[in-house]
């Protein structure tokens, strides 16, 4: 008899647009039958002490006698999509990964259990994936939930729904935002309480059922009366069933393996013996890269898939501004091949100025005469499975593109509000900055509800535009200063540095003239910028 650990969990890591408050969380037994293999994924940081973690749950399973196997099971038989393991033996479940993938020798720590299986590293995790789940980038509309009724939430156990979503305004809470929360963290349950409350799940807490007097699900939406957002220890509860797994604990697997170990390497689909009982179903997904081109501890994230001019551009405009990143996070002297990728964002602008003139283009044409570096391909995964038959399956056609680099909203042209300077005494001027390095881009925040706030403006500066400073129009002139402070650091570090030790064939001493000036200047000509008329609106 497997026992079911009770506990009390106080902070889980935020998942991007979901958070968590605390809550009584009641463990469901780890999967003892055989199930699907889930497929490895890769090395992922996991954060700093006291900074989110790649997945929300960390679990409480034992770390002195851990295996890959161990953890997947547990994972499995809580339902989620995702298990990791780190720091050779904590296991973490999940639905999404809110971190970036990382090079796969940064997770080296043999596992307590089984020395020959790998357990992430001192802030890194392994992270595996369960296949049977429908793919996550097909389910973006919240009419994926149906409403299953007013569900009762106050057993002894724990919560029906575990993760609380502090991160809504209760007063203006709706459904609609509840169920786009839940959505945006890929769980299959969501529901609201008591008038503002929103919680999501992967399963329904033990001890909690529906509500034999559904009317006790009363009490209007703060943000929509007209709304029904459960009441006092009442959840108005909502499914999602294809962010469920297809094959559950129980279901019987297509073959006998439960795991596969690092180094990823291609899965075959599985195969299935199909029967008068249960007729064979048959899903592909196309996973994009996390690394399309890589350089040293850099990866960019991919640009998106186009058919047109307007959608080459866009690609470009996402290539190039993530070349700053580049610089900043590769590692010297590795940074010196970022021009490599730069290059390589020119030749995308060329290829959507030349070839997608009066017809179609796209990405493939574009990869074909230009592959990118170092990183890895999109991977095509198709499993197969017994088809359900207690469900009437509805078959949806969905058309997919690649997720824009920084976030939902396209970045604007990387033109950017702060100026490069001229100095005919060093060379340098718009279009030709020192040692080939661009100042980085300020310009309209692509974060709508940081746009919201008040900050208009934005420093690319990284990847992942969450993660880029923001500013309000007033201080537009400390996003350039900022910039300026970027570009010099990004001068000294890796042209100065590189003619320094001999990489770049010029003086180290005015390669290092040329990088001051350059910045004294660029605070000069940038001291009054207040970015008028630009910006003014949102532009998605």
């Amino acid at each position: 008899m497997v026992a079911i650990a009770i506990k009390s969990i106080t902070a889980i890591a935020a998942l991007s647009l979901v958070n968590t408050a605390q809550a009584w969380y009641n463990d469901l037994p780890s999967c003892l039958s055989p199930f699907e293999p889930f497929v490895y994924t890769g090395c992922y940081d996991n954060g700093q002490p006291g900074q989110k973690e790649a997945l929300t749950l960390r679990t409480d399973l034992d770390q002195q006698n851990m295996t890959v196997e161990t953890c997947v099971s547990h994972c499995k038989g809580n339902n989620y999509r995702l298990a990791g393991l780190s720091y050779y033996g904590v296991c973490y479940c999940g639905q999404t990964v809110s971190t970036g993938l990382l090079p796969e020798d940064q997770c080296s720590f043999p596992c307590t259990g089984n020395s020959s299986e790998t357990c992430g590293g001192d802030t890194q995790i392994n992270i595996w994936m369960d296949p049977t789940f429908p793919p996550l980038k097909d389910q973006t509309d919240i009419s994926e939930y149906v409403p299953v009724g007013c569900w009762t939430d106050d057993a002894n156990e724990g919560k029906a729904l575990f993760y609380r979503q502090d991160n809504l305004d209760s007063p203006t809470l709706t459904t609609e935002k509840c169920l786009q929360s839940c959505l945006s963290g890929g769980f299959p349950f969501a529901g609201t309480e008591y008038g503002g409350e929103c919680y999501c799940g992967v399963v329904v807490g033990n001890g909690t059922a529906l509500a034999t007097d559904a009317s006790t699900c009363n009490m209007p939406c703060n943000g929509n009366p007209d709304e029904t957002c459960g009441g006092p220890a009442r959840l108005s509860l909502y499914v999602a069933k294809d962010l469920q797994s297809l094959e559950p604990c129980g279901t019987p697997p297509d073959t006998s393996s439960t795991i596969t170990t690092p180094p990823a390497t291609s899965t075959k689909p599985p195969t299935t013996s199909s029967t008068t009982t249960a007729p064979v179903c048959t899903s592909t997904s196309v996973t994009p890269s996390t690394c399309e081109y890589k350089i040293g501890r850099w990866c960019s994230n991919p640009v998106p898939e186009w058919q047109n001019k307007a959608g080459c551009l866009v690609s470009w405009s996402q290539c190039l501004i993530q070349s700053t990143s580049c610089f900043l996070k590769a590692g010297f002297p590795d940074a010196l091949s970022c021009f490599q990728y730069t290059e390589w964002c020119t030749n995308l602008d060329l290829y959507c100025l030349t070839k997608c003139v009066g017809k179609a283009c796209d990405k493939p044409g574009f990869i074909g005469k230009y592959p990118p570096k170092g990183g890895n391909p999109p991977t095509t995964q198709t499993s197969t499975y017994p088809c359900p038959t207690t469900v009437t399956v509805t078959t949806k056609t969905k058309t997919t593109t690649t997720p824009a680099p920084t976030s939902s909203c396209p970045v604007p042209s990387p033109t950017g509000i702060c100026t490069q300077p001229t100095n005919k005494k060093y060379g340098y001027s718009p279009g030709n900055p020192v040692g080939g390095i661009a100042l980085p881009v300020v310009t309209c925040n692509n974060i709508k509800d940081d746009w919201n706030n008040g900050n208009v403006f934005k420093l690319y500066t990284d990847k992942d535009s969450h993660n880029c400073p923001s500013y309000t129009r007033p201080k537009c002139p400390s996003a350039c200063v900022d910039a300026c402070k970027a570009q010099f650091q990004q001068c000294e570090s890796v042209y100065a540095d590189g003619c320094k030790k001999g990489l770049v064939d010029y003086s180290w001493k005015a390669a290092d003239a040329a990088c001051q000036a350059q910045y004294n200047d660029c605070l000069t000509v940038n001291k009054n910028v207040k970015g008028d008329g630009k910006c003014t609106t949102w532009n998605c």
